[in-house]
């Protein structure tokens, strides 16, 4: 939840990441959270708008949310929990009785007693979710629509075309977010960093441009920062060290992230990051 991301550190600056539902009164909902929790800005994940192909997870049957995990924003929000008793579209779900399904079942009560909500309730969240969740339909209209219905400063992140960052800019964005989500949606991408100078080009240091995907070191950082990224984004490490021993890892992780940026630094002759340029680089 925004609301409590932001109350483990009140001074820390907190971002929400909007994935845009089909369901324009959650949107409008989320957007209000945001800025009633004082969050630093909106980052709007625009490459994410259905998942791609990714066979770990359906060799695993992987999807948490059919669990009802990872939903904390959906099942505290009144936007959402007030359309529980709309009608969705499709057949009527009637499963047969299996393990799996009890165990699934019994996932969605222990989920549904931390919110103060029914089993009955989590099912039809579950569904609502899965209905709306994904966005196939998601155009810059849409882009335009968030940016006129928040004061908050506005990010689009999954950029990856020089000619999307320009659109980006011209609707008044306040950042662009150079991604390839991890390279988890389309196999075979282009990298985040290849895409990173086009992109910082294209944006004419109208608004900064950030970047992530990829990130695994200090170097990682200190090439994307030396190529015109403002600030460079940390994903799967921190969580492998979450993993592995909680907050005492992901501080370590970060202490030593931090240490090898300032080495890179200084073993490349730089004595500040504004003296970072492409110049650094050799293609």
């Amino acid at each position: 939840m925004v609301e409590a991301a932001k109350g483990v550190n009140p001074e820390a600056l907190v971002f929400f990441q909007l994935y845009h539902s089909t369901d324009p009164r959650v949107v409008e909902s989320f957007l209000r959270r945001a800025e009633q929790a004082g969050c630093a800005g909106v980052v709007l994940t625009v490459d994410t708008v259905q998942l791609g192909w990714r066979p770990r997870d359906l060799a695993l049957g992987h999807l948490p949310f059919l669990k009802g995990q990872g939903l904390a924003i959906y099942l505290t929000d009144p936007a959402f929990l007030r359309a529980l008793e709309e009608p969705l579209e499709g057949p009527a779900l009637r499963p047969r009785p299996t393990l799996a399904l009890l165990k699934n079942l019994l996932a969605l009560r222990r989920t549904g007693r931390r919110f103060g909500l029914s089993l009955t309730q989590m099912q039809k969240a579950v569904r609502r979710f899965v209905a709306t969740y994904s966005f196939p339909e998601l155009s810059w209209e849409e882009v335009r629509r968030v940016r006129e219905a928040t004061s908050l400063p506005l990010l689009l992140k999954g950029l990856l075309h020089p000619e999307d960052v320009a659109k980006a800019v011209a609707l008044g964005v306040d950042g662009v977010y150079v991604s390839n989500h991890g390279g988890r949606q389309v196999d075979g991408s282009i990298a985040a960093l290849k895409a990173l100078p086009l992109a910082v080009e294209a944006a004419e240091g109208k608004v900064p441009v950030l970047m992530d995907s990829g990130v695994r070191t200090g170097a990682d950082a200190v090439k994307a920062l030396a190529l015109g990224a403002k600030a460079v984004g940390l994903g799967r490490p921190y969580v492998y060290a979450l993993a592995l021993k909680g907050e005492e890892g992901v501080g370590a992780l970060l202490d030593h992230f931090l240490a090898e940026v300032e080495l890179t630094l200084a073993l490349m002759g730089v004595a500040r990051l504004e003296e970072l340029g492409p110049a650094w680089l050799q293609s």
